[in-house]
């Protein structure tokens, strides 16, 4: 007992140690206030908050205060899938269709063999298309009464099955399961069946006003030198149509609880720990193993149902984009054997949230942010307190990583467009504005493309996403009849789009096309804004 104690203490002075390593990745990296915590065999360890939840009030950051955890509310979403089936009104095999009636989606393999585990863990094979709904300046571009018509129209991107590809829609829809079988609402759902059962107070999909809420986060983003800028609070709620894939807030102990119950119950169903009273969380193992390889190698790398799977030693997956910012992503490396590292992050504008799960030595970190920085800081925070935690022989040194990220991020836009340039055809001529200008739309689904006169625009175009006055962009010519509406990052960051992820060339080009050849006129626009899908399905006539 003596020598657990001492391990004990041993394990609390690595993770008090990392404490101004941490401070100075906020510092880098741009994050006004972080909340963390660390569980070993079941209970909390370790609890540290360090700066403001508001800049202009100085109001500190707790263990209580409230985050919007982004994409963490899979992992809620598949605990509350795991209730419906512990009550026996679902099964994990049942087909979608026979509760969604109405799905119809492109591909007859899909709508009639797509189960509640496809959507779960990201196997159904069809698009993405994360930019129908996601829009700028915390603006939802979709209603929750269009997710099926949406979703019966995703294209077949993969194998169903056989191919992995994350969704927010798989889990949209997942939530439309949850409601319709259990009759309620997903929000009261989750109240009844995962929040209150384990006491987690500070946790809600319900909306939230910034202005009632006693301990909300204010919502910031890192500008090029890490200074700091106002957002506003993102909209994702229980009546969204992104709501099971990346709705709520919760807190740091809040989230340290829930991991702790998780850790309890997939260490029970796995013999691991015996059950001395009833669980919180059903079907945790179910929940936590792998249902489809998210890569190939030596070593595995999985999807759960909301969780990466890795096993070490590995580089880490699940745990932000800060893989695009450095040259080389540090291995988690234990000092003994410790099982499996199950991971996710989340991440909305202005916040960023991270679990990492050890069910073999039960253990888990949990860290909460407020902003989106240069980087992404709860992945360097999680990986640090992980090699603390698996007391790894070599650490790395996060504080060197996240300052290279953080540099790398500040120039990414920059050397995006560079790349852009380094491609474009030079001397190309284009038409007259007006030309141009018109209301473009996709006929299957009625998403529009506005495209407007703007002075102050180097083309004198601009395009408005929805036709909405918040979704417009200025246009720049980039060749022949393609523009581009990619603007610099500080400019993105300030309307809150998610400038932490991979810049794609084709999300911000506009491809003007006529029936006629040269000599027509224009009537089209292609906007290849979903890999993999074919071209013909990504058109957009014009109106008139």
């Amino acid at each position: 007992m003596a020598r657990r104690s001492e391990a004990i203490d041993t394990l609390q002075q690595r993770l008090q140690a990392l404490e101004p390593v941490i401070q100075n990745i906020c510092k880098v990296a741009g994050t006004p206030g972080i909340s963390f915590a660390v569980s070993h065999n079941g209970q909390p360890i370790h609890r540290t908050s360090f700066g403001f939840g508001d800049l202009e009030t100085k109001k500190p950051i707790t263990g209580s205060t409230q985050f919007p955890i982004g994409t963490m509310a899979k992992t809620f979403t598949a605990s509350a899938v795991g209730a419906l089936v512990a009550e026996g009104r679902l099964k994990w095999d049942t087909p979608i269709k026979s509760i969604i009636p109405e799905l119809q989606s492109t591909s007859v393999t899909v709508t009639e063999n797509l189960t509640i585990v496809d959507l779960l863990s990201h196997r159904s094979g069809l698009g993405r298309s994360n930019l129908w709904w996601q829009g700028s300046d915390a603006t939802l571009l979709l209603e929750k009464k269009d997710l099926l018509p949406y979703y019966n129209s995703l294209p077949l991107t993969g194998q169903f099955r056989a191919d992995w590809g994350y969704s927010n829609w798989g889990y949209a829809l997942a939530g439309e399961v949850i409601e319709r079988v259990s009759g309620k609402t997903y929000a009261q759902y989750l109240e009844e069946k995962v929040y209150m059962p384990l006491g987690l107070n500070n946790t809600t999909v319900e909306p939230v006003n910034p202005s009632d809420a006693l301990d909300l986060a204010r919502p910031y983003a890192a500008l090029d030198d890490a200074s700091l800028y106002p957002m506003p609070q993102p909209p994702v709620n229980g009546s969204t149509i992104m709501a099971p894939a990346l709705g709520g807030v919760s807190s740091a102990d809040d989230l340290m609880a829930y991991s702790i119950a998780l850790l309890q119950a997939f260490r029970c169903e796995a013999g691991l720990q015996t059950n001395n009273s009833s669980l919180a969380i059903k079907h945790g193992m179910q929940q936590l193993s792998g249902h489809i390889f998210t890569t190939k190698g030596l070593l595995e790398k999985s999807y759960a149902f909301g969780w990466y799977r890795t096993q070490l030693p590995n580089t880490v997956l699940g745990m932000g984009w800060n893989s695009i910012y450095v040259k080389r992503m540090p291995k988690i490396i234990p000092r003994t054997h410790v099982g499996p590292l199950i991971a996710h992050g989340g991440s909305l504008p202005g916040y960023h949230v991270s679990i990492a799960l050890l069910p073999e030595i039960n253990s888990s970190v949990v860290v909460c942010t407020n902003s989106i920085a240069l980087g992404d800081v709860s992945g360097w925070v999680s990986m640090a307190l992980l090699e603390a935690l698996v007391d790894t022989p070599e650490p790395s040194d996060y504080l060197a990583l996240a300052t290279e990220a953080a540099g790398n991020a500040a120039l990414n836009v920059k050397k995006f467009e560079e790349k852009l340039e380094a491609t474009r055809k030079a001397g190309t001529a284009t038409r007259s504005r007006e030309e141009y200008i018109g209301r473009y739309r996709d006929e299957k689904r009625g998403w529009i493309l506005d495209v407007r006169a703007r002075d102050t625009a180097p083309s004198g175009l601009e395009v408005a996403f929805q036709g909405l006055d918040s979704q417009a962009w200025a246009l720049s010519h980039y060749e022949h009849d393609t523009f581009s509406w990619l603007a610099s990052r500080e400019e993105q960051a300030k309307r809150g789009r998610m400038v932490t992820y991979p810049l794609v060339v084709d999300h911000f080009k506009l491809h003007f096309q006529m029936s006629d050849g040269e000599s027509g006129k224009i009537d089209r626009l292609l906007w290849k804004h979903e890999a993999g899908a074919p071209v013909e399905l990504q058109y957009f006539m014009k109106e008139g």
